[in-house]
């Protein structure tokens, strides 16, 4: 069912039919009636075409003027007639035929093509300051015709807009070509510039030779060859014609068509040129672009990217614009042999974040992130598996091959997920498959693989389980590690530990003792309530914080021992104390308007971090540790109430 009507194309077949330029719009919208009444067809557009056109036709056509497709004439708020551009664009293209034809007719302007053009559809262009911008602009042409406006008036030129892309130059080319072939202009011309040119006579005569032969092998040098010579040749060109034609006291339409075409150009070249600075320096950007990825520390985020500078200290960015640096960075990370990988890398971590790593720099980064993966990761195991040594326990990454790998792989994703991600999706095994026959291979990364496949991640690492568990036994006294001892002291710590935990929790009875007491019996209850709903709701917090295969009580320990370093035991125990008592009193302030319900894992974590960052806490050098710590004795605290 048709719901529109195509109006500018009935427009052009009124006008082709009628061989008119200017349409009577009363006699069309006739026509238009007529026609929607013998279609007799049920459409709703049918029936209003036929019996008022004005209500269809007329907003569509101030809509065709308002795209510059049509001009329209107006009497008394009324549309008289219509005018559309392909009559006036006939009439130019006849005159520069007419042009091309006979050299010495002038370039056109208003008056050539004998019609009056639309204001709307002509926008002025000076020749100095805009036409460059116009030559290969991407976005669409505002109006249908330009005149170029030129200095030291010379009269304009009207144009197609389209034409400013590749036609204007082209004639004025021709122009210039006419120019030479005058007399004895072409050898005076070679005369006055081969002192220009010392040493380029030869060159400089056969660059003129082509412009009166080949004109359009002239044009096509200016546009592509971006050398200086061309460039050169032109600049003294354009200066010496001026000099030579305004010098004239008596001017004809060739002369001034003569001044037209070398401003014309004039401006040409300089945009060649810029154009051809600007590709060599985009060309330049990205080399350095180039051999910065493949510099340390070798991996890049798209921001870092974006902000590389040259040896200069200058943005590269601006050399290159945004658009060209991500076609770039498309183009290497996509396009590559077949069974290969390709020239640039971007690895994906699971928080999303993209990282540019050239392919030849993986490995020399896997070394390097596996080096510092392992002293951060020794360090950290040996000080948490001496704290639990330290209270006669043990956890299951310290007793199974298969929990210690999947630890350290937890370790490694969170600590270094660049690595990880290399390593998880065999990024480094298909670099080094594909590199290991080449000059950028890194022969004692042999060790790594075994039968074609990486090693388990403890191996990469270097940080065998066995091995940790005995260093990290021979940094405790020797009661430690002789079975019989530490049997002992093991049964004689969590006798204490039980006797500390009972006089805990009779302190907390005598300190709930002490607490003032209601009249009222529904208040009492309703105080018991809540201490009921805080330690379930404790008791779900603890799922989520404690880590799996501890208790409460020794996790707290284990942190005790990694925040508080101190090797005095009075002053370590004091240390402990005044913290506990700082998160004792700052809880109980908030329970008096905390509801159990917003007591949760998240809630925990924040009013822990708010408490970490006091300045009587900041002090403290393991803050992480510090803040776990908190966190899990808020839980224990409201556990016990």
């Amino acid at each position: 069912m048709a719901r529109d009507i195509d109006v500018l194309q009935l427009l052009r077949s009124y006008a082709t039919k009628n061989k008119v330029s200017t349409i009577d719009y009363r006699s069309f919208a006739q026509m238009v009636q007529r026609q929607a009444a013998q279609a007799n067809r049920p459409e709703p557009i049918y029936r209003d075409l036929a019996s008022n056109p004005d209500v269809v036709l007329v907003p569509k056509l101030f809509q065709y003027a308002r795209d510059r497709n049509l001009s329209i004439n107006t009497v008394g708020g009324q549309i008289e007639s219509i005018s559309l551009p392909e009559h006036f664009t006939d009439l130019l293209l006849a005159e520069y035929r007419r042009m091309e034809e006979n050299p010495d007719i002038p370039f056109p302007d208003d008056e050539s093509i004998h019609a009056e053009l639309p204001a709307e559809w002509v926008q002025a262009v000076s020749v100095e300051t805009d036409l460059s911008s116009l030559i290969e602009t991407t976005r669409d042409r505002a109006a249908p015709f330009y005149r170029l406006v030129f200095p030291e008036g010379i009269r304009p030129v009207l144009i197609l807009s389209p034409m400013a892309a590749d036609k204007v130059l082209e004639h004025a080319v021709l122009k210039v070509r006419q120019y030479l072939r005058k007399g004895g202009n072409k050898d005076f011309v070679q005369n006055k510039l081969s002192y220009a040119f010392p040493g380029k006579e030869m060159q400089l005569k056969e660059s003129l030779s082509t412009i009166l032969i080949k004109p359009f092998d002239a044009v096509r040098d200016m546009r592509t060859s971006g050398n200086d010579f061309t460039f050169a040749l032109w600049a003294y060109l354009a200066s010496y014609m001026k000099q030579d034609v305004f010098k004239k006291s008596d001017k004809n339409p060739e002369d001034w068509a003569y001044l037209q075409a070398i401003y014309l150009c004039e401006v040409y070249n300089n945009f060649y040129k810029g154009k051809a600075q600007r590709a060599v320096e985009r060309e330049t950007a990205f080399k350095t672009l180039d051999t910065l990825l493949r510099k340390s520390p070798y991996n890049f985020t798209l921001d870092e990217v974006t902000n590389f500078r040259d040896s200069m200290g200058r943005p590269l960015l601006g050399k290159y614009t945004r658009e060209e640096l991500e076609e770039w960075i498309r183009e290497r990370t996509t396009r590559a042999e077949t069974g290969r990988l390709p020239e640039i890398l971007m690895p994906v971590t699971s928080r999303g974040q993209r990282w540019l790593v050239a392919k030849d720099r993986v490995l020399p980064l896997v070394v390097r992130l596996l080096g510092e993966a392992r002293a951060s990761i020794r360090t950290s195991l040996i000080a948490e598996w001496k704290s639990v040594l330290e209270v006669y326990a043990s956890t299951p990454t310290m007793e199974d091959d298969a929990a210690y790998r999947r630890d350290l792989e937890e370790r490694v994703a969170k600590g270094y997920p660049i690595l990880f991600v290399l390593i998880s999706e065999r990024i480094f095994s298909l670099v080094y498959n594909e590199l290991r026959e080449t000059p950028d291979a890194v022969p004692e990364l042999d060790r790594f693989f075994s039968k074609g496949d990486l090693v388990p991640i403890d191996e990469l690492l270097d940080l065998r389980r066995k091995h940790m568990v005995t260093d990290v036994r021979n940094l405790l006294p020797i009661w430690y590690t002789l079975p019989i001892l530490s049997g002992l002291f093991a049964f004689l710590f969590r006798l204490t530990s039980r006797k500390r935990a009972r006089k805990e929790r009779l302190a907390s009875i005598a300190e709930k003792a002490s607490e003032p007491k209601t009249e009222k019996t529904g208040t009492s209850a309703k105080f018991s309530d809540r201490r009921i709903e805080f330690a379930a709701a404790a008791a779900k917090v603890e799922q989520v914080l404690l880590p799996e295969g501890y208790k409460l009580d020794e996790y707290l320990s284990v942190l005790i021992n990694r925040w508080n370093t101190m090797l005095n035991p009075q002053a370590k125990a004091d240390l402990t104390e005044d913290v506990n008592s700082l998160v004792r009193d700052y809880l109980r302030g908030l329970l008096r308007s905390l509801k159990p319900s917003n007591f949760t894992a998240e809630r925990v974590k924040g009013l822990a971090a708010t408490l970490a960052d006091t300045p009587s806490l900041l002090k403290i050098r393991n803050h992480s540790a510090l803040e776990e710590y908190i966190r899990l004795y808020m839980v224990r605290l409201l556990k016990t109430r």
